[in-house]
């Protein structure tokens, strides 16, 4: 099984991919963010976009990446992504489908107001995009794109902590932590 772990920067796709870890710890964590770094190594700078989901060599990366993991160590695998267009979602999910990997996928969401302060917690704040960071800046944008229904299924995390985030995706996974 394939649990990708989406949502708007700062909603707490870490924080849960990592407790999901520590209660799976037969489960691989995959994130295409280090693909993307690995991907901008690769690329003079003048090649490079402002952002992973951008670059048009990065979503077949991460689909292979993920379908070879999958087939190579039969392992669950959790992928911890903000990834807010639906076209780049449906280059790097559907063809996982198709390939007949069971994909599950959660999309983390909190208010804008929750989530810049979250992002504050962690200490991002101002810097070249403005009185916000660059993450911060994308909250509205990613809101929008991931409350729509073809990004469900929706989990609030408004008011919760992470621990019950956690607990959820395994229950609408129905995979089963170590004891």
């Amino acid at each position: 099984m394939i649990v990708f772990v989406n949502g708007p920067f700062g909603v707490g796709k870490s924080t849960t991919t990592g407790l999901l870890a520590e209660r799976l710890p037969q489960a691989l964590v995959i994130n295409p963010e280090a693909i993307g770094h690995m991907l901008w190594t690769q690329l003079p700078e003048p090649l490079r976009t402002e952002e992973f989901e951008l670059e048009p060599v990065w979503p077949p990366l991460t689909h292979c990446m993920l379908d070879h993991a999958a087939r190579a160590y039969g392992r669950p695998i959790i992928v911890p992504m903000t990834i807010a267009r639906r076209k780049v979602f449906d280059r790097i999910v559907q063809p996982l489908r198709d390939a007949g990997h069971d994909v599950r996928h959660f999309t983390l969401l909190a208010t804008a107001a929750t989530i810049r302060e979250r992002l504050r917690e962690r200490g991002e704040g101002p810097d070249k995009w403005g009185p916000l960071s660059w993450e911060g800046n994308q909250v509205e944008r990613c809101l929008e794109a991931l409350g729509q229904p073809g990004f469900a299924d929706h989990i609030d995390t408004e008011h919760r902590p992470a621990a019950e985030i956690a607990d959820e995706v395994l229950t609408r996974t129905g995979l089963r932590p170590a004891v």
